[in-house]
């Protein structure tokens, strides 16, 4: 499965904390009830290159503060970016919140997890878990080339970071 590999680590971790309190929701509950939608696309797709721009400028700020996420909520993880002004501004200037980016990216996650899933039983939805919409799979599925795109501009940030970090 080729889904936004790096679009941004914070998230990868955050998919583990699913059980955690967030008010009278779970993430798990959030994450149920969200649906992807175009117009929450061409958000996020504006979103995550303004982020894109600014893990550039600032990689040693967003990296610590990626490293940091381990375990964290939706809500935890929205108020650490709204802790990095640019941050806070790349996603804000795209129409979105940095708590509808979060549910946004990590309900995309999910669904490419569940995209692969089907794949591997034939197109057969029957295994997929509860909890996961299967409208948000069939989205990722029909929005797999959009995805794989901004996953590749991502993969090139992570690899200049790398090749800054190392020389």
């Amino acid at each position: 499965m080729r889904s936004f590999p790096c679009l941004l680590a914070v998230a990868t971790a955050a998919v583990t904390a699913f059980a955690a309190p967030l008010g009278a929701q779970t993430d798990d509950e959030i994450l149920a009830r969200y649906r992807l939608t175009e117009a929450g696309l061409v958000k996020f797709t504006q979103a995550s290159r303004n982020f894109i721009a600014i893990a550039k400028a600032d990689s040693a700020a967003l990296e610590q503060r990626s490293e940091d996420s381990d375990g964290m909520t939706i809500a935890q993880i929205a108020a650490l970016y709204d802790g990095h002004p640019g941050l806070k501004r790349a996603i804000s200037s795209a129409g979105m919140t940095t708590r509808e980016f979060v549910t946004f990216l990590m309900s995309m996650f999910q669904a490419g997890m569940g995209a692969w899933l089907v794949e591997q039983q034939g197109g057969k939805f029957d295994k997929v878990p509860a909890g996961l919409p299967h409208e948000n799979i069939r989205f990722y599925q029909q929005h797999r080339a959009a995805l794989e795109a901004i996953g590749e501009e991502m993969k090139a940030v992570e690899g200049r970071n790398t090749s800054d970090e190392e020389g």
